[in-house]
């Protein structure tokens, strides 16, 4: 018999404690347990967001929101985690790094003496960035810069995870929240060691990050990422009790999933993502300058998630294919589909380097716009040890009728690695099962779209359109 702590999405969750900012017997602070109270818990993680967040759904039958009194500024501990495992969610004291509780909502009744409220969470330093503002100037590498301003501003007793940036540069702060600069920062950021500009930080149960898109997708010396895990959509219960991967199958068994996003084209020629014209001013020497951004030149330099056999870079697999669009232009040559504008004077901060624009703008709007090109959404067993920024695989069968042993039966450009982009863990005290729902992205497929050299496609247009006059057509209704 299965036992309970191995089903999928079982979870061990400890006493959950609001921790009041009074004082009651013997001057210490009050505490109250609402673990009973708790019908659901949903703790958020994303790549887009700069702290830990969540909510928590309690069915109150004592009027604890009354009793203890709940006033917006309590502290919340609680550890989630896991069977087998003790690498999860810590928000306590004692080894860990409690939440600070900002909000309740949708206070209602549910008969005479039972009411239900939501209480949302967040991280301490997301409340610390609120009630901060930097007022200085920054020198040094840009990695140094975000690692000054998580342990002295933020004052954040968590890990920080950095990568590595090029250029010794000079910031200003004007007054502005530590997430503010944080976000300027990473604008500006090159790595050290690759040849990008996109750069991310958020937080997950490991602490904070500020990574580039490359150095998710790949370690230092350019060889891909483990796959953390790997999920796949197929018929469910194919195993049965006892069968060997019966566990493994269930663990990683995909139970839904939808496409939010496969392609858009307008909106990636819009924001340049294939091709962009930057127009930099030097205001000292009052000189401008032009530089275009090909997205096929570029794609090579770079490490994506799709590598080849051998973990190496590939140009022929990018969410781009190569085809003659307009009279033997591609897409990517069309560089005035996007234009920007950058001041890119020198010598302001005297032996300072001024962030090349010509090296990151482009650069960095492109790879972020790109990664999101391709978005899903699966719903999975919960495990505490996955988080937001993790590589894994996702198999999507390819839906003609073929047989069921046939690995090859599978959608050749959905299924692949992903990142993480984005994570909902959700624990229901009710069901007693804590599920997933994963946001994945990619920039680049397992196998890559047929390349054309024939110009099918402007050649099947009539050569020109006919001018007619307005008043003229009238005369003839």
């Amino acid at each position: 018999m299965l036992d309970e702590n191995d089903r999928p999405g079982a979870f061990k969750l400890s006493d959950v404690n609001l921790v009041s900012y009074t004082t009651g017997t013997a001057g210490i602070l009050k505490r109250l347990n609402i673990k009973n109270l708790i019908t659901e818990i949903n703790i958020y993680e994303s790549l887009e967001g700069t702290f830990l967040s969540g909510d928590m759904v309690l069915t109150d039958a004592t009027n604890a929101i009354e009793q203890f009194p709940l006033t917006g500024f309590e502290r919340l501990e609680f550890i989630l985690t896991s069977p087998n495992t003790t690498n999860g969610f810590n928000f306590s004291v004692f080894n860990g790094h409690p939440m600070f509780v900002y909000s309740l909502k949708h206070r209602q009744s549910i008969n005479l003496t039972t009411q239900m409220y939501v209480l949302k969470f967040i991280s301490l330093e997301a409340i610390r960035d609120q009630q901060t503002r930097i007022s200085k100037a920054f020198t040094g590498p840009i990695d140094q810069m975000i690692s000054d301003v998580c342990f002295n501003y933020l004052n954040t007793k968590k890990d920080v995870i950095i990568e590595e940036t090029k250029g010794n540069h000079k910031f200003v702060s004007p007054l502005v929240k530590p997430s503010v600069l944080i976000t300027t920062l990473k604008n500006n950021a090159r790595s050290k060691n690759y040849e990008n500009s996109g750069f991310v930080f958020y937080e997950n149960a490991n602490g904070f990050n500020f990574k580039s898109y490359e150095g998710l997708f790949c370690k230092k010396d350019g060889s891909p990422r483990p796959v953390k895990i790997h999920y796949t959509f197929s018929v469910k219960n194919r195993k049965a009790t006892g069968d060997p991967g019966k566990e493994v199958d269930d663990l990683q068994g995909v139970e839904s999933w939808k496409i939010l996003n496969q392609y858009d084209t307008l909106k990636n020629i819009t924001n340049g993502v294939y091709a962009s014209r930057l127009i930099t001013h030097d205001s000292f020497n009052k000189t401008f300058n032009e530089h275009d951004f090909n997205y096929h030149l570029e794609y090579i330099k770079q490490n994506h998630l799709e590598q080849d056999a051998k973990g190496g870079k590939r140009d022929n697999n990018s969410i781009l294919p190569l085809f003659n669009y307009d009279k033997g232009q591609t897409f990517s040559s069309k560089s005035e589909s996007a234009l920007f504008f950058q001041s890119q004077t020198n010598k302001i901060h005297n032996d300072y380097e001024i962030p090349e624009q010509k090296d990151i703008l482009q650069k960095r709007i492109s790879q972020r716009m790109a990664i999101n090109s391709l978005k899903i959404e699966i719903t999975v067993p919960g495990i505490s040890e996955v988080r937001v920024g993790d590589i894994c695989t996702f198999t999507l069968p390819d839906f003609r009728k073929t047989p069921d042993d046939d690995l090859k039966a599978i959608d050749k450009y959905i299924s692949g690695r992903y990142l993480i982009n984005a994570v909902r863990h959700h624990i229901s005290n009710i069901n007693k099962r804590h599920t997933m729902v994963l946001e994945l992205v990619k920039d680049s497929f397992n196998e890559g779209y047929p390349e054309e050299g024939t110009d099918y496609f402007t050649n099947n247009e009539s050569d020109r359109g006919l001018l007619y006059s307005a008043s003229q057509l009238d005369e003839f209704v």
